[in-house]
């Protein structure tokens, strides 16, 4: 009893915590009549959804359950108060978290057709609103296709998947009388999907300390897997080694591609938060994992501490 206590108390803490970081960064972004309080809502629950699959992915696919990495994604993914309020990167970023889901039970769990399917569809959903998303696609077909039984099968519901939400995207606009719309968007969708982001950098030096140390944390705890991924079972194998792909290609993919560099953690801290939990979640975590979050959280608090002064 006196357990279940202490476990519902930490909770209750760790959503008091997580409700104080977002409410200081609405106060901090100082909101306008054009970013009123519904579409600060409506970002925190596609925040939250994603933090929630992540949660269920971890406790599915990873060894131990826990509880760092929800609350790693809402904290690196509201770094910046930009992430607080709607736009349509944010229902990107959540079809994203799908279908890495999707991938990582057809990998590591259940290599089935719903599976796979699950995993193009969302895939090519999130495309239609970000289209350099398309680019994961050869990297989604190397980390599975070793996977599937039967590779024209394979290949068939891959392509099918990933083309199936934009022909049904062009159906209904066509339904609704406006072909026009429909050439005009597909005829920029190669445009879209390889314009290079020229967001100029202007970041301050404690979010420069904060992407520093999450990349050191990154890197560590790409060294320390590596080092010991010959140890886990075969479902945890296959789960982690597809994370370090997975965790790679999209930082990557955000850096070249991401429109709005404030709210690239929406994406990025999908796959790094899984990742991480790996060095700092896990139980028998050494101290200098201890020693290195602390320092990150100081960093987090020092950066949101700067958008008021």
């Amino acid at each position: 009893m006196n357990r279940t206590v202490s476990e519902f108390a930490v909770l209750l803490g760790v959503f008091l915590l997580l409700a104080a970081w977002c409410a200081s960064g609405w106060i901090a972004a100082d909101p306008v009549p054009d970013r009123p309080f519904l579409s600060g809502m409506a970002a925190i629950a596609l925040i939250v959804a994603c933090a929630v699959l992540l949660y269920l992915t971890n406790d599915r696919f990873l060894t131990e359950l826990s509880f760092f990495t929800p609350v790693a994604y809402i904290v690196l993914a509201t770094a910046d108060p930009a992430a607080l309020w709607f736009t349509p990167f944010h229902g990107a970023a959540l079809l994203l978290a799908i279908s890495l889901s999707c991938l990582l039970c057809f990998c590591a769990v259940h290599p089935t057709m719903a599976c796979l399917s699950g995993t193009w569809v969302s895939l090519g959903a999130a495309s239609l609103i970000f289209p350099p998303f398309l680019w994961l696609f050869p990297v989604y077909a190397a980390a599975a296709a070793g996977k599937a039984e039967e590779k024209s099968k394979f290949w068939t519901a891959s392509l099918l998947g990933v083309c199936l939400p934009p022909a049904i995207y062009a159906g209904i606009i066509v339904l609704l009388d406006d072909a026009g719309a429909a050439t005009a968007f597909f005829s920029g969708f190669w445009e879209r999907m390889t314009e290079v982001a020229r967001t100029p950098l202007h970041f301050s030096a404690a979010t420069l300390c904060r992407i520093a140390l999450t990349a050191l944390a990154v890197l560590l705890t790409l060294i320390r897997l590596l080092g010991r991924l010959n140890r886990y079972k075969i479902a945890h194998h296959a789960a982690i080694s597809r994370i370090i792909f997975l965790t790679l290609a999209v930082c990557l993919l955000t850096a070249v591609f991401w429109p709005d560099r404030r709210t690239a953690g929406l994406v990025t801290a999908l796959p790094v938060s899984l990742l991480l939990n790996e060095y700092f979640g896990v139980s028998d975590r050494r101290k200098g994992a201890r020693t290195l979050a602390v320092i990150l959280i100081f960093i987090l608090i020092a950066e949101r501490l700067t958008y008021f002064i």
